[in-house]
């Protein structure tokens, strides 16, 4: 990752963590949560995730208490613990999540290095082989594969549904137009256990966590990053 777009998910981050002093003592439904925000994005000209606002194509949404959403509120002196890694692939004509859990500060550099880099490379190749790889061998244990849904989707069906097919392809081995692709790595400010929240939303209760969200579109030959608040689909 480039240091213009880590000094720009910190920047976010910064206006971010305003908002969150403000309404962390307030236990907000989640509707009322994208009014507050929508209010303070435009309060406080915090820059919005909609995709080519400003040229900004990263995330600025929130996450408080118990509910998840995507953003990146930073909080000074705290110490990341740890991170968790949601990466939608397409296996077997559905897409679905991988989940990589580990210690931030042992793990920023391989993970920066291996899902920031790496992945678009890797997507622009017409295989899936990398994944299979990963399926077979199990050459990395702490990550898991989900065959068979993506909790999270794309389009109107964002958040709805356990089970959201994406984008489903009859060629499963090659890359067509309109494929799509969702990173989504979540930082977590606390080891505690996890639960799902609504069967969708995995949180950490009484936590406030963060979440990067792009969804990388292949069309005629390129790779398109797009950044969408969740609320806009």
């Amino acid at each position: 990752m480039k240091n213009f777009y880590i000094h720009s998910f910190l920047k976010s981050g910064y206006f971010n963590s305003f908002i969150i002093s403000l309404i962390s003592n307030y236990k907000s439904k989640i509707w009322e949560i994208d009014c507050i925000c929508l209010y303070y994005l435009k309060k406080i000209k915090c820059k919005s995730s909609t995709i080519n606002y400003n040229k900004y194509k990263f995330s600025s949404c929130l996450s408080i208490e118990n509910i998840i959403c995507h953003g990146i509120p930073i909080l000074k002196n705290y110490c990341y613990k740890f991170i968790k890694i949601d990466l939608s692939i397409k296996y077997k004509k559905l897409h679905s999540d991988s989940c990589y859990n580990g210690n931030y500060y042992k793990k920023k550099n391989y993970f920066f290095k291996f899902f920031f880099y790496s992945i678009v490379k890797r997507i622009k190749n017409s295989y899936y082989s990398f994944f299979n790889k990963i399926k077979i061998n199990n050459i990395f244990k702490n990550i898991y594969i989900n065959e068979d849904f993506c909790s999270h989707g794309i389009f109107k069906k964002l958040h709805n549904k356990i089970i959201i097919y994406h984008n489903i392809n009859n060629n499963n081995k090659k890359f067509q137009n309109f494929d799509s692709f969702t990173i989504e790595p979540m930082f977590l400010f606390n080891n505690k256990k996890g639960y799902f929240y609504k069967n969708v939303f995995f949180s950490f209760k009484h936590n406030i966590s963060f979440q990067w969200e792009h969804t990388l579109y292949y069309m005629n030959k390129k790779i398109i990053i797009t950044t969408l608040r969740k609320n806009e689909l």
